[in-house]
């Protein structure tokens, strides 16, 4: 099953807030918690406003994101 790279983006969203709410719990470890909720918050207002998502340029050049036909290609001129 392949979700779309929207989908995968909202999944490391999430993961991420959640790893960052769990860092709070620790008191030795709660500033960075803070920082990375506070940098998930931030990154998530410049997506909005400026319309690009770096999560998604990232997903988008994994493996499991490539078409057949792009893997093919780029391993071909690889072989060249």
């Amino acid at each position: 099953m392949s979700s779309s790279l929207n989908s995968q983006a909202n999944i490391g969203n999430g993961l991420l807030v959640l790893l960052s709410s769990l860092l709070m719990i620790p008191a030795s470890l709660r500033d960075y918690g803070v920082g990375l909720g506070v940098f998930m918050g931030v990154g998530l207002l410049f997506s909005g406003v400026v319309n690009y998502c770096g999560w998604i340029s990232i997903l988008a050049r994994m493996p499991w994101n490539r078409t057949k036909h792009v893997r093919q290609t780029k391993d071909a001129a690889h072989n060249e």
